[in-house]
């Protein structure tokens, strides 16, 4: 089992826990610890031993925590895995838990005095609870320093660090009676566990991680005196290795393993699981996993085996029903929009119903950068139009666009980002407005044509118009628009999710404060107490009016493009190379919080080949790319007044920070990989890679990435378009003694699946 202990850093969870199975001699002789009967008759060694996650304490006690179950297959092997079972329990955010071999895990209560210690068995491995309930026990261990088990002994560090050792009776069902047997006597031997930042135990063998990097282990011996009491001793300490900074965890899933996890600032890389061997102390496989944080506890078995390279990982029962699968294959589907002069939209009331005979300024997006003089720089208008009764407008581009816009058009590969804007006041004088992001492409003039070509069918996939957007209050201005402070911005959900090592699949949040979090019943049509959504609305614009844009702020923000899976004998790769080819949303905010709605096709030259190629087995990650965000006020002027003004945040251009990296590996999200992920996804979707062979995603879009970017607390999701230059691929290995199976999150793998995973 692995270790949790109490500690004073901020970024560890406060247990320590450590494992083994072995139980006291009665010689009068020191002797090492012998095995318990349960583990004396194993007659075979295992090569999958189930490993304990959970999630950090939280700020509120009333808050449950979480224990995730995992599996570390093939612990002694380059070629492992540690994969999420996706069995959970919940727990009381109060209660401290520890291990012991044999799927004992036990509770300790601060809330519940009737029962302080509560014994339970993972009973998962046949389709049992992982928390099924066993005894409880009278001993309060709620001050305990720290608590650590192997099972037939449970040893506890009390407040006064005095190390109390008591004895489980029936180790393999946690269900025996539990009594103190001994103290360890106070030496420097016993300080080393004293001052150390984990603990953990292997048979007869204790090890120690210190502050500094240093593990190392001594061994605890038993003898009996003539009266039959137990007298405990510490061996000599023994360094295994040093220097293993930014670990804070350790524990070992048997005999001659080693497991730690290493904590950094970079949400990318920290949680990650390394993996060592004992005898000497060697390196096999640096990452096996990242974004794993909490506290770990391993089901520690008495010996481990290599698994059988023929057999993927798996939890449960291993059959895949792979029978009649088909053979991965492209899309076949290759129709893709028309480009098209045409461009359309709707605008509503806040409650849906149509805002008619409003006028539609429709402007290039790209063409001004902003200025920060009091004149601002205007917008290009390339047309307008009235929306009629249904609230819907449709506006036909002309042929001949300014030249600014051609050229802004040309350098975006043919995808002209457009925004859509329309002013009014409701029938109790509150001021409204509505702002679409949207993108058009145009056809090009039959000298400059390359019919069909790949290019021109990759870059029609960047239509994105047709919206209904709903007219809004316009009550922001620039004090309410101040750019959030970072203690603000910490609070805000985008922030979180950025600063999470696990990535998220879920959508983007419509509206947004990047101040903190909205309230659950917040109402963006509130004009002065008033709900608004539903008040007939009539057109602000009159006379001669123009847009004007400011440029306020921008940073160059790492955003997620894609992800590439793959989980048995099998390399994965993503490739983001030449040129940008990416849908990103855009936030306006026109009533001092932040709405995402319509977005930028951002598609030019990079310069740079960028991505990852030919990783795993057993590997999932997100892929970033360095892109400018930047934060305008615009101002609707009519006749020389004022009629609207409202900020946006849009992405600019690729651009590579001074001294940053071109591109770079993100969040692992190898979670969503493996049997029960493949076992819970439609047989529609599902497909086989032969032996040898590749199946690649280079057409149509990838799924959308939720919260892909935060930039001044406001998450933006991203849409990436794959083509000769953007794929995601896998390749398989060469073995045959299963498939190698893959499915799509949106579809099938041979029409829109967005992206696909991997077992």
């Amino acid at each position: 089992m692995a270790p949790h202990a109490i500690r004073k850093s901020t970024l560890r969870a406060v247990w320590a826990v450590c494992v083994g199975s072995l139980v006291a001699s009665a010689a009068l002789a020191p002797q090492a610890i012998a095995p318990n009967a349960a583990h004396a008759a194993e007659t075979s060694c295992i090569s999958s031993v189930g490993t304990y996650i959970l999630s950090p304490a939280s700020t509120n006690p009333a808050k449950k925590r979480t224990l995730s179950k995992y599996m570390d297959w093939g612990p002694k092997v380059g070629e492992s895995s540690f994969f999420d079972t996706q069995l959970t329990a919940q727990i009381p955010g109060t209660s401290k838990l520890f291990t012991a071999p044999n799927g004992v895990i036990y509770e300790i209560s601060a809330s519940d005095r009737d029962a302080p210690l509560k014994a339970y068995k993972d009973n998962t491995a046949t389709g049992g609870s992982l928390l099924t309930p066993v005894k409880s026990y009278k001993p309060d261990w709620s001050t305990a320093k720290r608590v650590w088990s192997n099972g037939k002994r449970i040893f506890v560090i009390d407040a006064d660090n005095t190390v109390n050792v008591f004895e489980q009776t029936a180790p393999a069902t946690g269900d025996g009676a539990i009594s103190l047997i001994t103290t360890l006597p106070r030496s420097n031997r016993l300080t080393e566990v004293l001052n150390a930042e984990d603990v953990w135990m292997v048979g007869s063998v204790i090890y120690t991680l210190s502050t500094d990097g240093t593990i190392a282990h001594q061994t605890y011996l038993e003898t009996t005196d003539s009266a039959g009491a137990v007298k405990p001793t510490l061996g000599a300490s023994v360094t295994d290795a040093t220097g293993l900074n930014d670990v804070t965890q350790a524990w070992s899933p048997g005999p001659g393993a080693i497991n730690t996890l290493s904590l950094t600032d970079d949400p990318n890389t920290t949680g990650r699981i390394s993996k060592y061997t004992t005898g000497p102390f060697t390196g096999i496989k640096d990452e096996v996993r990242t974004g794993i944080l909490g506290d770990v506890m391993a089901d520690t078995a008495s010996c481990l085996a290599d698994p059988d390279p023929g057999v993927p990982p798996y939890f449960g029962t291993p059959s895949a029903n792979e029978d009649g699968l088909p053979t991965a294959q492209e899309p076949s589907d290759t129709t893709t929009p028309e480009p098209s002069n045409t461009v359309t939209g709707k605008f509503t009331l806040g409650n849906g119903q149509p805002a008619a005979g409003l006028q539609v300024t429709v402007t290039a997006a790209d063409v001004v950068a902003g200025s920060d003089s009091a004149a601002g720089a205007k917008e290009p208008v390339v047309g307008s139009v009235t929306t009629a009764a249904d609230g819907t407008w449709s506006l036909t581009l002309p042929s001949a666009l300014p030249e600014a816009v051609q050229k802004a058009m040309d350098e975006n590969r043919g995808a002209l980002n457009l925004n859509a804007t329309a002013t009014g006041t409701t029938s109790s004088g509150v001021s409204v407005l509505g702002v679409d992001a949207l993108v058009a492409v145009p056809p090009k003039p039959a000298t400059l044509r390359a019919a069909g070509t790949e290019e021109t069918a990759a870059i029609a996939e960047a239509i994105d118009d047709g919206h209904s957007v709903p007219m809004l209050p316009n009550t922001v201005d620039d004090a309410a628009a101040t750019d959030p402070t970072p203690e603000q911005e910490k609070r805000t959900l985008a922030a979180q999710t950025e600063a999470d090592p696990k990535a998220t699949d879920e959508k983007t949040p419509m509206w947004q404060s990047d101040r903190g979090a909205l309230a659950a019943d917040y109402n963006p049509y509130l004009a002065g107490g008033k709900d608004v959504s539903a008040e007939k609305i009539t057109t602000r614009d009159s006379g001669s009016c123009s847009t004007l844009r400011f440029k306020k702020a921008s940073k160059i923000k790492y955003t997620v493009v894609g992800e590439a899976h793959a989980f048995w004998d099998a390399k994965a790769s993503f490739e983001y190379d030449d040129t940008m080819n990416s849908t990103i949303d855009i936030a306006v905010n026109s009533n001092g919080d932040w709405k995402v709605g319509g977005s930028k096709q951002v598609s030019h030259e990079t310069g740079v080949s960028t991505g990852y190629t030919n990783k795993g087995p057993a590997y999932a990650r997100q892929y970033q790319v360095p892109i400018e965000y930047i934060k305008y006020k615009h101002q609707r002027i009519c006749s020389g007044t004022v009629r609207a003004t409202w900020y946006t945040i849009e992405a600019g251009r690729y651009k590579v920070p001074s001294g940053g990296s071109v591109g770079k590996i993100g969040k692992d999200v190898s979670s969503k990989d493996g049997l029960t992920p493949y076992r819970n996804s439609p047989r529609s979707h599902r497909a086989k890679v032969e032996p040898g062979t590749y199946f690649q995603l280079s057409r149509k879009k990838s799924s959308k990435f939720g919260n892909a970017v935060n930039f001044m607390g406001v998450a933006l999701g991203v849409t990436t378009g794959y083509d000769k230059n953007h794929k995601q691929k896998i390749l398989a290995g060469n073995r045959t003694s299963a498939a190698h199976l893959i499915w799509g999150k949106n579809g099938p793998v041979s029409s829109k699946p967005g992206v696909f995973y991997s077992f």
